[in-house]
């Protein structure tokens, strides 16, 4: 009996701990509309990092002011993140974003967005004569992160700073995306983040390009797989830490009701 229920229990547990340890570090999901004081929204966004699903919320403390949090499941992926508009002109805004996430590669981020938000004009728009916003938005977004994860996975005292470019959107009402790199430059050159012999899994890892001797053993110490050589999960220092691609749904105004 005793051995019946561990065994379901390691069957229940085993996919929920897969999902956690695979994950990388995450990132915030921002409001691309300016909320009003008080007003809050909600959704949920698919991402590369935490495979399922996060459950994110915002409120606008005041008028340049967002706050937001995100409840990953069964933790991996949870934050909270603080939102200022710095700068507004026309139909566009610049946003700086100060954000913590909670990961085995836990990372603190700043993010300088800069924000568009444009009447959508439909392909034949050019040959109406009397041409009316038709209240649809075409709302894109591209931005400067700095990413700062303190301690990985590897647990060898060593930090991993990041920086890189983002590209967002909404392509309906409901449905945006957002797809960024932030690379490491200590853990392996940029010239090399194509290259696919810098980090060969499995028992062919000593002849990774990261362990060549043209490098004089710069590299060597920046593993890119947990536990290392060549196996285990991605790593602080690994390029799939520094990729991020994401989907976001927009559930709209959140009230309590709704829950």
């Amino acid at each position: 009996m005793i051995l019946y229920f561990c065994k379901k229990l390691f069957m229940t547990s085993a996919p929920i701990l897969v999902i956690y340890f695979s994950s990388c570090a995450s990132h915030p999901v921002i409001s691309p509309e300016a909320l009003k004081k008080n007003e809050k929204v909600w959704g949920y966004s698919f991402a590369t990092e935490n495979i399922i699903p996060v459950l994110w919320f915002r409120k606008g403390l005041n008028q340049n002011t967002e706050l937001g949090y995100r409840i990953g499941l069964p933790i991996s992926g949870s934050g909270f993140d603080l939102s200022r508009t710095v700068m507004e002109k026309e139909n566009k805004r610049d946003v700086i974003n100060f954000s913590w996430s909670l990961n085995p590669n836990y990372n603190f981020d700043i993010t300088y967005y800069k924000i568009k938000n444009k009447p959508k004009k439909s392909l034949f728009s050019i040959f109406k004569k009397n041409k009316k916003d038709s209240g649809e938005r075409k709302i894109s977004w591209s931005g400067t992160r700095f990413m700062f994860i303190p301690e990985g996975v590897n647990q060898d005292k060593k930090s991993s700073m990041r920086i890189g470019y983002l590209k967002g959107g909404k392509i309906s009402k409901n449905f945006g995306f957002e797809i960024g790199y932030f690379h490491d430059f200590s853990s392996m050159p940029f010239s090399r983040v194509l290259d696919p012999k810098w980090n060969i899994p499995g028992e062919k890892w000593k002849e990774s390009t990261r362990l060549s001797s043209e490098w004089n053993g710069r590299y060597n110490d920046y593993d890119p797989m947990y536990p290392g050589k060549g196996r285990g999960l991605p790593s602080e220092y690994s390029r799939m830490t520094g990729l991020s691609i994401q989907l976001f749904y927009y559930l709209g105004r959140y009230k309590k009701n709704n829950s």
